[in-house]
């Protein structure tokens, strides 16, 4: 589509990872053309994915625990608590591993865009088991 999409975003990738995808590939496929194609910005967000994947699991108001939305404020976590260092580990994997797919698998490349030193992204690639 040419448009400059750079990836996606960690809450939008949270969800992406935990939906089910009943249409296996051609779901997931249709999904991330209509996000691209949606999205004004540089990253795919959670306001352009399709309502099942963006609400699943989730009463009305409710903020999932799993993927809290980075505009909440702290006064705003849910009341059954947050874990707040698998939040941070899963943050973390979600932009190491949507840099490499933007820079097409190479890590030279996707810690430059992620602005820290390839010996830095190593580390965090096999923390994380990151091909």
């Amino acid at each position: 589509m040419e448009k400059p999409i750079e990836g996606i975003s960690p809450d939008a990738m949270r969800l992406l990872e935990s939906y089910d995808w009943p249409g296996n590939v051609r779901e997931l496929e249709n999904t991330m053309e209509r996000s691209v194609a949606l999205e004004t910005g540089n990253l795919i967000s959670v306001a352009v994915l399709p309502e099942k994947v963006s609400r699943q699991g989730m009463q009305p108001g409710q903020m999932s625990p799993a993927a809290p939305n980075s505009s909440h404020s702290p006064s705003q976590i849910p009341e059954g608590g947050f874990d707040l260092v698998n939040h941070m580990q899963q943050t973390e994997r979600a932009y190491l591993v949507a840099a490499l797919e933007a820079c097409g698998g190479v890590g030279t490349r996707a810690a430059e865009l992620l602005r820290m030193s390839y010996r830095s992204f190593r580390h965090y690639s096999k923390k994380y088991n990151i091909p």
